[in-house]
């Protein structure tokens, strides 16, 4: 007969995947160039955002004046900032390793989000600051009466500026109505993409929110496209556990930090989308 003093302290069950996110789109996340960048941030010029192309007529009679040269590119750049998880061992009496096991997972769970939060709405009256999103400030393309007719405008408007690697990004919750919409294709690999192949990014760190801070209500939100988004990332650091004790309260109080830097080519592009419409061919 077993005598039973209360649950078996066990290992817990493998983690799950990180959500579908930026991290399967963007370019990166790669390492950072050089150290220096890690505090300094990154600053190149693109190849793929000048949108002129020119035509010349070769019937008789000669074609008269000079060819136009176009300008080199604007430059984009991405400052650096930091994304920490934490984690307390207290009573249950982790040994160091499985404490930092740990907070290593919550990060390798957590950043992507972070990294999202920082590209749409940024972060503002944080406790460790205040970071705006890149998203900020985009190009106002004003409203779509739903899913179909916001598609119709963003993919026209990356089309327009010539946008090669060009996304669309939206909540979680907008891919059930541009699934209903036959608007969304699968892969290859985990990628979701419309029927032109731009890809979607479906981020849960993001917010929904326009390009001032216009709040998601009950029937629409905010998409956006964009260019490519390029992503650098730092190993992440861990101090060591022993360092880090409380012994007065027998706590192990550990940090993860990564720093990051975000760039975005050839620029971004906002629509207010009504989730879900009646009119006729519109879907819901």
């Amino acid at each position: 007969m077993a005598y039973f003093n209360g649950p078996t302290t066990i290992d817990p069950p493998p983690a799950p995947m990180r959500p579908y996110g930026i991290f399967d789109v963007a370019l990166g996340p790669m390492e950072f160039p050089m150290e220096p960048a890690q505090g300094g941030g990154v600053m190149y010029v693109p190849d793929v955002c000048e949108d002129d192309v020119f035509l010349i007529q070769m019937n008789c009679p000669p074609t008269t004046g000079a060819k136009t040269f176009s300008s080199v590119e604007a430059p984009v750049s991405g400052a650096p900032f930091a994304v920490m998880t934490s984690y307390t061992c207290g009573s249950i009496g982790f040994d160091f390793a499985e404490a930092e096991r740990r907070v290593r997972l919550r990060m390798a769970l957590r950043e992507q989000r972070a990294v999202e939060r920082r590209i749409w709405q940024g972060q503002s009256n944080g406790t460790l600051g205040s970071i705006p999103g890149l998203f900020a400030g985009a190009t106002n393309l004003g409203s779509a009466g739903c899913a179909v007719e916001a598609m119709e405008i963003l993919e026209q408007t990356l089309a327009d500026n010539a946008v090669v690697g060009g996304m669309i990004h939206a909540r979680p919750g907008m891919a059930a109505h541009l699934v209903n919409n036959h608007q969304i294709v699968e892969g290859p690999g985990v990628r979701k993409r419309s029927i032109l192949g731009t890809p979607f990014v479906f981020g849960q760190g993001y917010s929904g929110v326009g390009p001032t801070g216009q709040a998601v209500d009950g029937t629409s939100e905010w998409m956006y496209a964009s260019g490519r988004v390029v992503i650098w990332q730092a190993p992440v650091w861990v101090p060591p556990p022993g360092q880090v004790m409380d012994r007065a309260l027998n706590q192990t109080m550990l940090i993860a930090e990564r720093v990051y830097a975000v760039a975005i080519e050839c620029g971004v592009w906002a629509i207010q989308v009504t989730r879900t419409c009646t009119t006729a061919g519109g879907g819901s």
